[in-house]
């Protein structure tokens, strides 16, 4: 099990380093405790408070530097052929996103890469 741990391991610092780098206010938000989960190296549910304040910043200002950078992160990393990270992107950001109450999907979806609008899109067969 040690071996997949270490897959896991390394994919979480990656993805948290590339985030760190393209939007370092986040990072900040991290680092000032806001969020506990960081600690635990669990890739989903990190990304899943990710897009749970980026839905809040999209709300409070979609115009604002914080979303626009999120944007180009979640679209840099969407371009990977790698399975497990596209999932990641599909579940573990789109997918809130999708549910987050108040977001504007529309938005969402136009500001995400032709590769990545439907992934977004195919939320609709689950969700409302």
């Amino acid at each position: 099990m040690k071996p997949l741990e270490e897959i896991d391991v390394f994919i979480f610092d990656t993805l948290i380093g590339v985030l760190f780098d393209k939007v370092p206010e986040y990072k900040d938000i991290v680092e000032m405790g806001e969020y506990s989960l960081f600690s635990d190296r669990s890739t989903y549910l990190f990304m899943n408070e990710f897009a749970t304040y980026l839905g809040g910043q999209i709300i409070a200002d979609c115009t604002s530097p914080f979303v626009e950078r999120s944007f180009d992160y979640i679209n840099f990393i969407g371009q990977s052929h790698n399975s497990e990270i596209i999932n990641i992107v599909h579940i573990g950001i789109l997918e809130i996103l999708y549910t987050e109450r108040g977001v504007d999907r529309q938005f969402v979806k136009m500001n995400l890469s032709e590769k990545l609008q439907p992934y977004f899109e195919a939320w609709s067969k689950y969700y409302r």
